[in-house]
């Protein structure tokens, strides 16, 4: 039967003894809407039981993208198959006395029950399945659902035996997935509660989404059987219970990601509790009524101590080298060629770099050079503040920079903010030797994923350094040495993820550092306004951490003093050029190159956490190779003022960027 109008009775829409096929995209209805032994029904209409039911069958097979609703069911069977887009409603939507095959990317809603099946409920959902008492009901309910489940007063999925998949929500006001006699749960969506996110007696779930109740699972029911839970997403107990397991022999494995808020009530017996621990904000769990074994296992530090075991991030660790690397690169950008130093003893160079009475005698010098990209050291951003005619300088810089790294292995993904400014003095001892000194301070900020921590340090520094000129390959040449170093104090803030309640453990210590470099640059002209500079640096660093103890934390760590040392060479090719605008000099430039860093002497961090050693191996990459690309601009006026700035990115080999700039402002006169 087709039916693109209207059929209507006062018992039945249509009615048939034995098995009919209705097409409909009109109307149908009746006191049931359609009644028969078999129905083969495709419905893009309206089909409607005013008192009774839409579809009443011993076989039913539906096929709806329409209205369907029955004041009792909205399909009633022995046995039905329903693939429901459209919807689907009654005080029970579906009502089946054996198996029903659901699959459901529309709505089906019920008073009582969206799907009810006396033996077997096979439910796929898409979309929304929602009732009062029981989203999903059956002896056996095998439910996959990426959509929504709900029950207002009652279970999402309640069974006998719950076989569910999740990846959607599930919830119900009582429990969002019960299960009699076992609930067999793969969840990576949202299962919620009022009283508990899962109850049963044997409870087997793996989570790597997200429990809730006021008790998170429950596997006490009727005395409760076993319980086999893995979770590496968040079971979280509103009334102060994650877990409550039975007396039975249960097993708890955690993986990395895993999160419980509430109390683990293992409930006695030979229990087992595996763990590994990875990346991750650091976590520490508290077990009651806890008589089994724990085993520990992964990358990231852990301890066991009787009831209690704890993982550590390492992250912070790992990233403190890096971030004193960057700090004091940055330093040893802005000492870069400060201020002339004379030349080549073989080149117009000699009488450009002598000192004259005005700032217009140097412009005029410079202008005169055939590669006076290089003249007077006028390399990009490397000036005196003041220069005064007798070759001495004072100067002043800032900078500013982060360092971006990804999350690698057993390390969080971080952030790293550095800034510091400096001011120096500095002379020519000799025509070709300038040696000066200088002090500064800085701060750098690191700030984990996930919250997981931070460290502020605030550095004060200084140093000394000097510039050596001559010619090498028939070039002008510059040896530049610096030794600086620096003292101050880290605070640090430690996440702590306990299952009895997030904590912030905090500590502060004091650092130091100290710092030789060496640079050896070729100044290459090229034509009358270009300048090719290659150039290779060597620098040491060395930083000292004193040793501390956390506070605000029910299990503090302790860290040992400890010593890292890095190397760093680069490599760099630098193209200068040297452009007067008008009375004024404009120099640009523009730089590539690559650097290696290696991590020098024991790594090993020695800290105390539960009262037992925890000894650890710094995580990340001991030898790190990166590439690096630059330029800048400096504006020379005749009136002998200048302001300059420059930028550089690095890319690492261990997935982390560097971004920086510096800065600032010289007046010569």
């Amino acid at each position: 039967m087709t039916n693109s109008g209207s059929i209507s009775g006062s018992n039945f829409g249509i009615f048939a003894p034995a098995a009919v096929t209705v097409t409909n995209s009109g109307s149908i209805s009746g006191a049931t809407g359609i009644a028969a032994t078999i129905a083969t029904v495709t419905n893009s209409g309206t089909i409607s039981g005013d008192t009774q039911d839409g579809i009443s069958a011993f076989t039913a097979t539906v096929m709806n993208s329409g209205t369907i609703s029955g004041s009792l069911r909205g399909i009633i069977a022995d046995t039905a198959n329903v693939t429901n887009s459209g919807t689907i409603s009654g005080d029970f939507g579906i009502a089946v006395a054996t198996t029903a095959n659901v699959t459901n990317s529309g709505t089906i809603s019920g008073s009582t029950s969206g799907v009810f099946a006396t033996t077997t409920a096979n439910v796929i959902n898409s979309g929304t399945i929602s009732a009062s008492t029981y989203g999903v009901f059956a002896t056996t309910a095998n439910v996959t659902n990426t959509g929504t489940i709900s029950a207002a007063a009652g279970a999402g999925v309640g069974a006998v035996t719950a076989n569910v998949s999740n990846s959607g929500t599930i919830a119900g006001d009582s429990v969002g997935i019960g299960g009699i006699l076992a609930a067999n749960v793969t969840n990576t969506g949202t299962i919620s509660g009022g009283v508990y996110g899962i109850r049963s007696a044997t409870t087997t779930v793996t989570n790597s989404g997200t429990i809730t109740g006021n008790v998170g699972i429950d596997s006490t029911l009727f005395g409760g059987g076993a319980a086999n839970v893995t979770n590496s997403g968040t079971i979280i107990g509103t009334g102060g219970t994650a877990l409550q397991f039975s007396g039975n022999d249960d097993t708890l494995t955690l993986l990395p990601g895993s999160r419980i808020v509430g109390a683990i009530d293992m409930g006695g017996g030979a229990d087992v509790v595996n763990f590994t621990a990875g990346r991750g904000a650091s976590w520490l769990v508290t077990l009651n009524n806890f008589t089994g074994t724990i085993n520990g296992s992964g990358d990231a530090p852990f301890v066991i101590r009787g009831n209690q075991f704890a993982a550590l991030d390492p992250t912070p660790f790992a990233v403190a080298d890096r971030s004193l690397m960057d700090f004091t690169r940055s330093i040893s950008g802005i000492l870069g060629s400060l201020g002339g130093t004379g030349a080549a003893q073989n080149g117009p160079l000699a009488s450009a770099f002598a000192p004259d009475d005005s700032s217009a005698q140097r412009i005029d010098t410079f202008a005169g050079i055939p590669a006076l990209a290089y003249a007077s050291d006028a390399i990009l951003f490397k000036n005196p503040t003041v220069v005064t005619a007798d070759g001495r300088s004072v100067w002043a810089r800032g900078f500013v920079g982060q360092h971006t790294q990804d999350a690698d292995g057993v390390l969080l993904g971080s952030t790293t903010m550095f800034s510091g400014g400096a001011v120096g003095f500095d002379l020519l001892v000799q025509p070709d030797l300038r040696l000066g000194a200088f002090v500064g301070g800085g701060q750098s900020y690191l700030s984990l994923d996930q919250s997981a921590g931070n460290t502020r340090t605030d550095t004060g520094f200084g140093g000394l350094y000097g510039r050596y000129a001559f010619t090498s390959f028939g070039a002008p040449s510059i040896l530049k040495v610096a030794l600086h170093g620096g003292a101050g104090t880290s605070t640090v803030s430690r996440s702590v993820n306990s299952n009895l309640g997030t904590e912030v453990a905090t500590a502060s210590y004091n650092t130091s550092y100290v710092s030789p470099e060496a640079k050896y640059s070729v100044n290459v002209p090229l034509w009358s306004q270009y300048t090719l500079t290659p150039s290779f640096e060597v620098r040491y660093v060395a930083g000292f951490f004193d040793g501390y103890t956390e506070t605000g934390a029910t299990a503090p760590l302790t860290v040992a003093s400890r010593t890292i040392q890095n190397v760093e060479e680069r490599g760099e090719l630098k193209l200068t050029r040297a452009t007067p605008v008008g009375p004024d000099l404009l120099l640009t430039n523009v730089y590539v190159g690559a650097l290696g860093i290696q991590r020098l002497g024991d790594t090993t961090v020695n800290t105390v956490l539960l009262g037992a050693n925890l000894p650890f191996v710094t995580p990340g990459k001991n030898k790190v190779a990166g590439v690096l690309g630059g330029g800048g601009l400096e504006w020379q006026t005749r009136k002998g003022v200048s302001f300059f700035g420059a930028a550089e990115a690095i890319g690492m080999s261990d997935s982390s960027t560097v971004v920086s700039a510096r800065g600032g402002l010289r007046v010569a006169f």
